[in-house]
């Protein structure tokens, strides 16, 4: 179609490329802080930080980043090379969600540093604001973290270090990367609490799993409205949507989840989200991203790439892999997203049809309705 031109519900090809930041240079600016004191940053992060997503205007390391997104978080990569270690660090006021994407890298936490996570593919930690914790690559090769930090309204996304560190850091350098240098070892840890905040990929549960044994709603029915498998990881407390059996709660304004697909047509029917952004990190494979109610735009994103697709907009995805392949779904939203997922209603009638009038008043309640012809004015 026309770059130009979409239909309603759809961005065109050249909206769709502006929100996308493909790997391995992002589009990152030169004078975006991670990049601007690039040595000060291995220095205290053991490897190369990119800004990814962070909201105009807000500070921290993952300022200034490619693509824009609600002030509720930002997300960055980290490339640690082989034997690469950080230096300890807490955050402020930050939740810092660490997505590994290889193996090898482990997490000493604690204000001894004396507990410790190791993280395989796709596992996640989920570090509390507080929490002195420092990162080691132990793999032969370079080990790779997306970082999704989450804070409360008013919060900031400053990173605490230890004074004897302050000299390498000049002002403007902890001003832009959002650097403070303090006396204190955190808060204190309870290695059973902080096993709680781990998430190990081999052993999630898809969502259309938990809604059938806690809902009652049918695996068969939800499985047609979503990717095929996909695991939450983290919601906002008080969540009541489709993930509200995640294993984590957070901040408000913050889900995170793995979408999985085995196959070409395994991914949800074309839906728009009615108050939140909803991005994808492709952890692996390669997929076609589409927007509009008949899929009019199609953008090809591969490893490593972060597309962000804005709210009020008809979207989907397709493996294009041929085998099967994962996205990092990061859904953010004002401090209390309600998430509505709003289906076409021709979708709703084959829904009713094949589930019943009943069925489709239950998944109402879990803020999944047919409906997006009239909350898109198509």
């Amino acid at each position: 179609m026309n770059a130009n031109v979409a239909g309603v519900g759809a961005l065109t090809l050249e909206q769709m490329q502006g929100q996308l930041a493909a790997a391995p240079d992002y589009r990152v600016a030169d004078d975006a802080p991670a990049r601007r004191f690039t040595a000060l940053v291995e220095r205290l992060w053991g490897g190369s930080l990119k800004p990814l997503m962070a909201a105009p205007g807000t500070g921290g390391r993952f300022s200034e980043a490619p693509l824009a997104c609600p002030a509720t978080a930002s997300t960055g990569l980290l490339d640690l090379p082989p034997g690469a270690r950080s230096e300890p660090w807490r955050n402020a006021d930050a939740i810092e969600n660490i997505v590994a994407l290889d193996g090898g890298l482990d997490i000493a936490f604690g204000p001894a540093l004396d507990h410790r996570v190791a993280l395989g593919p796709f596992d996640m930690f989920s570090v509390p604001a507080g929490l002195l914790h420092q990162i080691v690559n132990r793999a032969p090769g370079a080990a790779r973290a997306v970082i999704c930090l989450s804070v409360p309204e008013g919060g900031t996304y400053d990173a605490v270090f230890d004074p004897a560190l302050a000299d390498t850091a000049c002002v403007e350098a902890r001003r832009r990367l959002g650097l403070r240098f303090e006396d204190g070892t955190g808060i204190d840890a309870e290695p059973g609490g902080i096993e709680k905040r781990v998430t190990r990929f081999d052993t999630l549960v898809p969502y259309k799993k938990d809604l059938n044994r806690t809902g009652g709603l049918p695996a068969e029915a939800t499985e047609s409205l979503s990717a095929g498998s996909v695991y939450p990881l983290i919601v906002p407390e008080g969540h009541v949507g489709r993930s509200r059996t995640a294993p984590m709660h957070g901040h408000q304004g913050l889900y995170i989840s793995i979408a999985e697909c085995s196959a070409g047509n395994d991914g949800p029917p074309p839906h728009a989200h009615s108050d939140t952004q909803e991005s994808f990190f492709v952890l692996d494979g390669s997929f076609d991203m589409c927007t509009g109610f008949d899929n009019e735009t199609v953008v090809p994103v591969k490893a490593g790439d972060l597309i962000a697709m804005p709210k009020l907009v008809m979207r989907t995805f397709r493996n294009t892999a041929g085998r099967p392949s994962r996205l990092l779904v990061i859904i953010q939203g004002p401090g209390r997203m309600q998430d509505t997922v709003s289906f076409s209603r021709r979708i709703g009638e084959d829904f009713e049809r094949r589930f019943g009038r009943q069925t489709i008043e239950e998944y109402a309640k879990i803020r999944m309705t047919f409906d997006a012809e009239e909350r898109l004015g198509a």
